[in-house]
């Protein structure tokens, strides 16, 4: 078990919280939603208050939850060194998942419980993630994938193609919220997009949050848009209106393949697109299984390189 007392220390510096109370032979401790999910508290995350703390799967006597700052303090009568600690499901997110600890049960002596240490919980949830329509834009240049990707639609064909730059300014919609070029080579078709809208930025879990070049503190985002898919080299079909998602990863700069020395692929960039017509018909896939099944799965890109832009908005 992971000890992070001295780290809440820097975070109710950083934060200006209280320090939990506790008094001898009490156990103590913060609850904090993990914005970058790095199984600390740290510049970012952000308490829980009113989360019930239970002993054996049951609440103490008097129950107990965390305070605004996220704090909480169980005394001594409920706790002989054998017992349970554990999170009250129905007090958290229904999205919540276990950070650190990674499971929602600690026993009294993983705790070292001597003259009131700390237990703390980091949470990871959506409810966390900023809400970033006016925190993160993207451009994008030279962005390529091909078959080694994984990909069905490019095996066999050109490399397909990807730039352009989504919600450029502070403005919501500025120049209809930028515009979104994919050319699908083997599928022959062009997609351009417009009407631009950012739904969120976080942190890939399981990488170093944030990026580079430029310095922003997210290194992933989300955008839908509206548009048009084109055919190309002889696709004699009619221009279509489509609607289109994408998440594409800003995971280190560069973020290709040929230009970084990748642990796994982790540090390449990532993408992920979705264009459906008005009777949502897929038109074009971007998946790293390639298979239309809900989940959002970017895969690796072979060249170009994608990057995180944030505004001094407020």
């Amino acid at each position: 078990m992971k000890k992070i007392g001295g780290i809440i220390l820097s975070a109710c510096l950083l934060f200006a919280c209280a320090t939990a109370a506790w008094a001898p032979d009490g156990l103590s401790g913060f609850v904090f939603c993990d914005v970058n999910q790095n199984g600390e508290i740290d510049e970012g995350d952000t308490p829980f208050s009113g989360v019930g703390i239970l002993i054996d799967g049951a609440p103490t006597a008097v129950p107990t939850f965390t305070d605004a700052d996220g704090s909480y303090y169980v005394l001594d009568p409920y706790l002989d060194g054998a017992e349970t600690l554990s999170l009250d499901l129905a007090t958290l997110p229904a999205d919540a998942t276990f950070i650190n600890p990674s499971v929602n049960e600690v026993t009294e002596n993983e705790v070292t419980y001597n003259n009131g240490l700390q237990q703390d919980w980091l949470i990871g949830s959506e409810t966390c993630h900023p809400t970033v329509e006016q925190l993160c834009w993207l451009t994008a240049g030279g962005v390529k994938f091909e078959a080694v990707t994984g990909t069905l639609m490019a095996q066999g064909g050109p490399k397909d193609t990807v730039g352009g730059v989504a919600y450029p300014s502070c403005s919501p919609f500025p120049s209809n919220g930028g515009q979104w070029n994919h050319v699908a080579h083997s599928l022959k078709l062009h997609l351009i997009g417009q009407d631009i809208t950012v739904i969120r930025c976080g942190n890939v879990p399981g990488i170093d949050p944030g990026s580079e070049s430029p310095v922003c503190p997210v290194n992933f985002i989300e955008f839908e848009g509206t548009g048009v898919v084109k055919g190309i080299h002889g696709n004699k079909i009619e221009d279509t209106p489509v609607t289109f998602f994408v998440r594409a990863e800003d995971r280190n700069e560069p973020g290709n393949e040929q230009s970084v020395n990748s642990n796994d692929g982790d540090d390449i960039d990532r993408y992920f697109l979705r264009v459906v017509d008005g009777d949502g018909n897929l038109m074009i896939l971007v998946d790293e299984d390639g298979i239309d099944d809900g989940s959002v799965d970017p895969l690796t890109i072979t060249g170009g390189n994608f990057q995180i832009h944030c505004t001094s908005c407020n």
